[in-house]
């Protein structure tokens, strides 16, 4: 039975807390690096649990097309930087988090405030800017989830109409590449393939795990 072995080769931390790693899988026989490769893209991708931010509501906004008065991003703009903000959430359970800022002020993901369950893993992520006298007040939905949820318009709750939906991207995992390799002359003659992984996360999960 041919037995291998996984070597992490690189391992890098963008100014953004994503984390890329490089690994190496060998030896494997003829064709294997290949399918193991397909395998491993199509589950890293689509099959991990993840945490994201799946609604909004802004004290004052009861649409996604208003503007807050002394914000320089609309509602729009809002929803979609809160969607690029990474969290860890450890709970089963809907986390709720909250912020108050007063102007001049750059409100970023740090701002937030969460329990102890939740984890911001990129703080310095702008949400919005707030002008001299006035002030942001905002509260963001954390759920756990697999893949990609879009927003179900015909389920939304309407007894919470200023509750914003957010489509979520569950998934912990941005890119898988992967590469096949030929080694050594295994015995008999047979040649031996090695698989190079490059996985690059949002920082909620290492590489490693």
């Amino acid at each position: 039975m041919l037995h291998y072995q996984i070597d992490r080769i690189e391992h890098q931390v963008s100014d953004d807390r994503a984390q890329t790693g490089v690994f190496l899988i060998g030896p494997l026989d003829r064709g294997q690096a290949t399918t193991l490769g397909n395998a491993l893209r199509r589950v890293l991708i689509a099959g991990l649990e993840g945490s994201a931010i799946t609604a909004v509501r802004i004290s004052g906004v009861n649409h996604e097309y208003a503007t807050v008065p002394g914000v320089r991003e609309d509602v729009l703009d809002i929803l979609l930087n809160c969607k690029q903000v990474a969290v860890n959430s450890r709970s089963r359970d809907l986390e709720i988090g909250r912020l108050v800022v007063n102007g001049p002020s750059t409100v970023t993901a740090a701002d937030l405030q969460f329990s102890s369950q939740v984890q911001v893993i990129d703080p310095d992520r702008l949400i919005a800017i707030v002008a001299d006298g006035f002030s942001l007040e905002m509260e963001v939905h954390v759920e756990r989830g697999v893949g990609y949820r879009p927003v179900d318009r015909h389920n939304e709750d309407t007894s919470a109409i200023d509750l914003l939906q957010i489509d979520a991207v569950f998934k912990p995992v941005n890119r898988v590449n992967y590469s096949v390799d030929e080694t050594a002359v295994g015995e008999g003659g047979s040649a031996r393939e090695r698989l190079r992984l490059e996985i690059e996360t949002d920082g909620s999960v290492t590489p490693d795990d």
